[in-house]
């Protein structure tokens, strides 16, 4: 397989995702924009680095001493390479616990880099996730009035994000007001220089023009922080100022085998597309509440993928339930304790589906649950394939097996997503990267 990366190629952006989808999501970004990317899992050493690297951590809900703790060790790495840029990378939603860590690990970053200052920009105006006066929009709704917060582990409540920000950080936080995005990276940059006492500036952004002039006001920030999208508008920069190699064509290997489906995410947009598979294939679903009970649900959901595979049938295997139900058991239990339950019951039925029943084409539903997933198989390198649209990003692990992943984040995705991935991952991709414009599909 050619390798996305080489160990000779200077590392010209290094970034630290706060989970396992969002980091794919950003590589698959650089890599359609023609950039080399490597991605390794958690803050080990990776196996090689390509000209922009990926590390995909799990500190979105972690304990913040924790998240800190992963974040310098990842970010030790990247300076020890030379990494031109750091990019802190969290969700479009803002999210991660009531005291961090967005705010604690970026302040962790910057005074490590010795940085004054680092703008915020979670817009994804692709699914039209904006910033307007500091308040984040999904759509027409504000956040805090959106599903977002009924979310089971991490729900938002507050749309004004300078506020959610403030109060994770010690640090000054100020706003970017769309009056003065909306000159450009010049009058960006004017601002910045004149509030010289505030450190964290959150950004508005309405438009994919927007992202691309916060992207130039940062293009030589030593730190810079968002969602994906704002990073996909710098490698044209690095391109037309010679601080990156030239574009590089985009290739992943496709592989067959068996396929299924592990579905951890309890978001609105996974449910549907659980009920479009089931359609068409076999789901298992597993109550959580039956195994804190006592009964051994794990069995029961190998028994049924072993009848699966042995007649060649592709299916998913499900611990999503419905809202009132997960409230009950969050009661009972607590919130990050149901997840981390649902989370070791797929990992283990994960294991057994790979290495007992040799499933190779694997879609794991869930930013959580894909961290988990990838961490019991044992897989800390990924091969990424190009980003096509939010929510699906295709890679490949060559070690300790052969193994075509899709990992998503819950709330992404088309409803057919789940048999169009399966399927997808057979085909070898060989393709020109996207230079003359953004994202893919306009």
């Amino acid at each position: 397989m050619t390798p996305h990366g080489a160990d000779h190629t200077p590392l010209v952006f290094g970034a630290i995702a706060d989970d396992l989808t969002g980091g794919l999501e950003l590589a698959s970004m650089l890599i359609a924009r023609g950039v080399p990317t490597t991605l390794s899992i958690g803050p080990g050493a990776p196996a090689r680095y390509g000209s922009a690297h990926v590390f995909a951590l799990k500190s979105r809900v972690a304990p913040a001493s924790e998240a800190v703790g992963a974040t310098l060790e990842a970010l030790e790495r990247l300076i020890e390479q030379g990494a031109r840029q750091i990019f802190f990378k969290y969700c479009a939603t803002f999210d991660s616990t009531p005291a961090g860590n967005i705010g604690p690990c970026a302040e962790a970053i910057l005074d490590r880099l010795g940085a004054r200052q680092a703008l915020f920009v979670p817009a994804l105006c692709e699914t039209r996730r904006t910033v307007y006066l500091g308040h984040m929009f999904g759509g027409a709704q504000l956040l805090a009035e959106s599903p977002k917060r009924l979310d089971p582990l991490t729900p938002m409540t507050d749309s004004n994000l300078v506020r959610v920000l403030q109060a994770q950080s010690q640090k000054q936080v100020g706003l970017i007001d769309y009056t003065v995005v909306d000159q450009g990276p010049e009058a960006i940059r004017s601002r910045l220089e004149a509030i010289a006492g505030t450190s964290f500036f959150l950004c508005d952004t309405l438009y994919e023009r927007h992202l691309a002039s916060l992207a130039a006001a940062a293009v030589d920030a030593p730190l810079l922080t968002g969602n994906s999208s704002v990073a996909a508008h710098l490698p044209p920069l690095w391109f037309e100022n010679g601080l990156a190699p030239a574009p590089a064509p985009v290739r992943l290997d496709g592989v067959d085998g068996p396929g299924a489906v592990l579905v951890g995410s309890l978001a609105e947009q996974t449910a549907a597309q659980l009920d479009r598979f089931a359609q068409s294939h076999g789901v298992f679903s597993i109550d959580i509440g039956q195994a804190y009970a006592g009964r051994d649900v794990v069995s029961d959901a190998k028994r049924f993928a072993a009848t699966e595979t042995a007649a060649g049938r592709d299916f998913a295997i499900s611990t999503s339930l419905p809202q009132t139900r997960v409230e009950a058991l969050q009661a009972a239990h607590g919130r990050l304790e149901t997840g981390a339950k649902a989370e070791a019951i797929l990992s283990e039925i994960a294991r057994s589906i790979v290495l007992d029943h040799g499933v190779r084409r694997l879609v794991v539903a869930g930013g959580e649950t894909s961290g988990a997933v990838v961490r019991a198989l044992g897989i800390t390198d990924l091969d990424v394939g190009p980003y096509r649209e939010p929510g699906f990003s295709r890679s490949v692990a060559a070690q300790p097996f052969p193994i075509a992943l899709m990992l998503k984040s819950g709330k992404l995705g088309d409803v057919d997503i789940f048999a169009s991935a399966l399927d997808d991952m057979r085909r070898p991709i060989c393709e020109a990267p996207v230079l003359d414009r953004w994202p893919p599909k306009v």
